[in-house]
This record gives C-alpha cells, sequence and structure tokens, in this order.
C-alpha cells in the first residue's frame, strides 16, 4: 500500500506568463464597469423606463453566452488584445444618454463579459501544469473578482464626481492594460509548439 504523495500547495511554481496574464486580467477588469452601475445610469437619468433595464441586462447576457470558447480555441491568447479596445468603447456608449447608444452599450458589454466569464478563464488551463491547476484557478478566480470589484467601486465613486470621470478612468486603464497585454501577444502553448513541429 503506497502512501498518499502530496505537494506544496503555495504560489510559486507559475509560470512568468501565468502572472502576466494575471496581472491584464485584473488591470482590464478595473476598468470594466458592472451592469449594476449601467443599470443605476440608465435610471438615475432616466434615459430607459424602469422595466426595460432588465431587458437590456437579459440581451446582455444573452450574448455573453455567446461561444467565445472556440475564438480562444483558434487564436490563443492573441485573441485577448481586443478586451481593452472594447472596454475603453463600453463607457462612451453605456454611460450616454441616448437610447440607441445604451442599447448598443449594453450589447457590447454583454460581449465583454462572454469573453471574461468563458475564454478568459479556459485560457488558465494552458498556463499552470495540470497538477497545479486547482491552485492556478483558484489564484486567478481571487485576482478576478477582487480586481473587478474595486474598479467597480472606484468607477461608481468617480461617476458621483462627474460621468467624465469615469470614462476617463476607465480609459486610462484599459490602455494600460493593452500595454501588459503586448508580452502575451506571441505566447503559444507548449502543446500547441510541439504540435506545430
Amino acid at each position: 500500500m503506497h502512501a498518499l504523495q502530496t505537494k506544496p500547495i503555495g504560489l510559486r511554481g507559475f509560470s512568468r506568463v501565468y502572472w502576466q496574464y494575471a496581472t491584464f486580467t485584473a488591470l482590464t477588469l478595473t476598468g470594466f464597469a458592472t451592469f449594476a452601475l449601467l443599470g443605476y445610469h440608465l435610471q438615475h437619468r432616466h434615459i430607459v423606463a424602469a422595466a426595460q433595464i432588465p431587458i437590456m441586462y437579459a440581451v446582455a447576457m444573452g450574448l455573453a453566452a455567446l461561444a467565445w470558447g472556440a475564438v480562444y480555441d483558434r487564436v490563443g491568447l492573441r485573441g485577448f488584445v481586443v478586451l481593452p479596445i472594447l472596454g475603453a468603447i463600453v463607457p462612451f456608449w453605456s454611460f450616454s444618454t441616448s437610447v440607441p447608444l445604451v442599447w448598443l452599450g449594453t450589447a457590447l458589454w454583454g460581449v465583454v463579459m462572454g469573453v471574461h466569464e468563458s475564454a478568459m478563464r479556459a485560457a488558465v488551463a494552458d498556463l499552470v501544469p495540470r497538477e497545479r491547476r486547482g491552485v492556478g484557478y483558484g489564484t486567478f478566480t481571487a485576482i478576478y473578482g477582487l480586481a473587478w470589484m474595486a474598479g467597480a467601486a472606484l468607477i461608481g465613486v468617480l461617476y458621483d464626481v462627474s460621468v467624465d470621470s469615469a470614462i476617463t478612468f476607465i480609459v486610462i486603464v484599459q490602455a494600460v492594460a493593452l500595454v501588459a497585454f503586448l508580452p502575451l501577444v506571441g505566447y503559444r502553448p507548449a502543446a500547441e509548439t510541439a504540435a506545430s513541429t
């Protein structure tokens, strides 16, 4: 009977690429408003009837459910370069007072949310060893949640100052996220590299 072998569960052992990806994720989520704030904007500014806001949320989440995983399977990490760009566009439309623009902003928010909720998490499997995936996913999810919570709070505070302040913050953070992503553009998982040789 063999004794159970245990492995350390500390944070050491993750690659530089993993931490670069986690940093990029934290930045792009820090500059991504929650739908709660978007809904508050719509109601506070009387842009649409209150009854329409849940419908807009349902549309956004329907778009979020689209199969972004297929995009990741085809292009890998480099496909995420669009996230900071799309994330910077969202507030210009979503914090507008134009009904067509806020609908477009809601749709775009849903598309970005779809990438965050599906493909971004799936990428972790390619960045950590199989035996470390539990810790890898847990750490990534903690970074994901804390960054979005902190960002949402900051955006909310800035929204109370002015809509322009919130938009400016989002654009700056997404620009920094785009720069943080650049080292990841050429990354290819080891399995993919081996398959192509």
